[in-house]
């Protein structure tokens, strides 16, 4: 049975505007598409982390600096407007806050993303943060910020017995190139196909189905999830491996679907469900992100992800 309180959560990491280009396909190499669309729009891994887990019950926290500019006064109304405390958010005077170009086709997307002021987390955030970070049932991280920074977070949160959540995006080239105490403070490992390649060392071959599997035994880990988009998902959690198929679904844009996925999962473990029916719970909520528009716009909350499932009961 769920727990009755509502998890805590604080979100470490970068949240930035998204500058989304759209057309019919993206283009190759060298070259330029026209006819497409311009929008921006909130975005980054921790902003969209945060909001998730937010709509998904969870009182969470952001942990981030912005700009003192007008990027950073609309992301810091966006991420409160859908329930996300804004109060250990830093506004840095000598830094802009990060944008990402994003070009999006064909239902996928390339991104090059600009932290500005979020790469300008510090020793000192964390020291600030540190009660916060205590008092959280889970810190969630990803690697768009100095993993050294991360890591400082994480060793706060594994010192008070607190899950440290690592989306290892983007991936380095192999488990060994993150801080030692990133990785050993880390209790939940959370990554796409391609990423679970990097950190193994090496493209998985193409009929892998037990990433999540080699994932544990390499890393030590004892939770490691592995998203394929259409492929569904694969979960271990020690000796328990989990199968999740994704549903089917009319995909509209790609963009924070896996961050929907993971906040999602992330806060049924912390109200205490299954570890299949999370990772259900998680299928079900990046499949309704990829059918609407937008990423925060987007994002479904907890009352839609529970009328999903019920009408596949």
């Amino acid at each position: 049975m769920p727990d009755e309180r509502a998890p805590r959560v604080v979100v470490l990491g970068s949240v930035h505007m998204d500058l989304i280009a759209t057309a019919a396909r993206l283009p190759g190499r060298g070259e330029s598409v026209t006819g497409g669309t311009f929008a921006m729009a909130p975005g980054g891994k921790a902003g969209n982390q945060a909001c998730q887990c937010a709509l998904a019950g969870a009182e969470t926290r952001i942990l981030t600096r912005f700009g003192d500019d007008a990027f950073g006064r609309e992301l810091t109304s966006a991420l409160a407007a859908r329930g996300v405390d804004v109060s250990l958010v830093a506004v840095d005077p000598e830094a802009a806050t990060g944008a990402s170009t994003v070009l999006a086709g064909e239902g996928d997307y390339q991104s090059i993303i600009a932290p500005g002021a979020a790469g300008r987390l510090s020793t000192e955030d964390i020291a600030r943060a540190a009660p916060a970070i205590g008092a959280a049932d889970a810190l969630i991280l990803q690697l768009e910020i100095d993993p050294a920074i991360s890591a400082e977070a994480a060793a706060v949160a594994a010192a008070a017995g607190r899950l440290v959540v690592l989306n290892a995006s983007p991936a380095p080239e192999g488990w060994d190139a993150l801080p030692e105490a990133l990785r050993r403070s880390t209790g939940m490992l959370v990554v796409n196909r391609v990423e679970a390649g990097r950190l193994l060392g090496g493209a998985p071959a193409a009929g892998e189905t037990h990433l999540a599997r080699l994932l544990a035994d390499r890393t030590g880990v004892r939770r490691v999830i592995v998203t394929e988009g259409s492929g569904g998902v694969s979960g271990c959690f020690d000796d328990e491996t989990v199968r999740q198929p994704a549903f089917p679904a009319a995909v509209v844009d790609t963009v924070g679907a896996g961050d929907a996925f993971l906040g999602t999962t992330v806060v049924a473990l912390l109200e205490g469900r299954a570890f299949a029916e999370a990772l259900r719970r998680g299928a079900a909520a990046g499949c309704l992100a990829v059918s609407r528009g937008g990423v925060y716009d987007a994002l479904p909350d907890r009352a839609a992800v529970d009328a999903f499932l019920a009408a596949r009961a």
